[in-house]
């Protein structure tokens, strides 16, 4: 596509330009589609490159072009909000033209939003604890091959990981959101020393935040391919399991995609995955026999309301 000041540096450290943006979304964007298309979006946008402050974008531009559908979710105070959804790779490269350096997605469909396909543990360390993530990414693991659940890694291109399962479509947010809570809570058990579910970073004591929180009606997801902004032009990108220990959330980069073969080689990971059976009471059971707390409410944050 004809890109609007193409020379614009993006990203100052290592002189990426918007042209070198867009062009980024059109390579990868048949790939990318596979997880972002059919699904409300939300943009993270950098009118003057990544130095400078960006914003969240929900509502789709009223100059966005009709091909990008909209979405409307009726919000409680009786406003909706108009969510872009993209089926195309040019619609992908226009946002990208549009400044977008972030592609955030929900983990369900405008066909079925209430029941999403997608179940996605995200693992946040402290600071650069390459050990203590990629070994929460392997507890977390062992728990899903428990209730033989498949999935991939997620390089996030910032700090941590995203273990990625595949749903059918079968339960609704609250038991997903359940399952995943379940889950995590298992894993901070039994590994309290190295896991933690606390929310409040000032109580995680250098712990690996096991969050389950990706897993509600109203969160999103950074999307696979999506550039990150950071000053390394970092991307989202599927890792192998038996890449984990050599792999870096932020090991993956616009650079390193420019190689359709790297492009296609993670692609591939994601193929391994099939729609599944999520057994929510099976897996709360057996956080609830272990000690799990799954009843303190919290809010949308995690964090503990009375």
């Amino acid at each position: 596509m004809r890109v609007s000041t193409p020379d614009k540096v993006m990203f100052p450290a290592v002189g990426v330009t918007k042209a070198e943006v867009v062009a980024h979304y059109e390579r990868v964007g048949p790939s990318m589609l596979e997880f972002v298309a059919d699904r409300p979006l939300t943009l993270q946008r950098f009118p003057r490159g990544i130095a400078a402050e960006g914003f969240m974008q929900k509502n789709a531009g009223g100059h966005f072009p009709a091909s990008i559908r909209r979405h409307v979710v009726r919000k409680r105070d009786g406003e909706s909000t108009h969510y872009p959804v993209v089926d195309r790779v040019e619609d992908l490269a226009y946002l990208a033209n549009q400044n977008t350096i972030t592609f955030h997605m929900w983990t369900s469909s405008t066909v079925a939003p209430d029941r999403p396909d997608w179940m996605v543990i995200d693992l946040d360390p402290e600071a650069d604890d390459l050990q203590g993530v990629r070994f929460a990414v392997g507890a977390v693991r062992s728990i899903l091959d428990e209730f033989e659940l498949g999935g991939f890694v997620l390089a996030t291109g910032s700090k941590g990981f995203h273990v990625w399962v595949a749903l059918d479509r079968q339960q609704h947010f609250v038991d997903v959101s359940l399952a995943s809570r379940a889950i995590a809570g298992l894993a901070s058990n039994r590994h309290p020393e190295r896991l933690t579910t606390e929310f409040l970073k000032r109580n995680r004591e250098g712990r690996v935040f096991v969050d389950w929180l990706r897993n509600t009606g109203i969160a999103t997801v950074v999307a696979p391919f999506s550039l990150r902004a950071r000053s390394s032009a970092s991307v989202a990108v599927p890792v192998r399991w038996q890449e984990l220990e050599r792999a870096r959330p932020d090991g993956w980069t616009l650079a390193d995609l420019r190689d359709e073969a790297m492009v296609e080689d993670r692609r591939s990971i994601a193929d391994v995955t099939t729609p599944q059976v999520l057994q929510v009471e099976a897996i709360v059971a057996a956080a609830r026999a272990a000690g799990v707390d799954l009843d303190t409410p919290h809010d949308r944050f995690g964090r503990t309301r009375s």
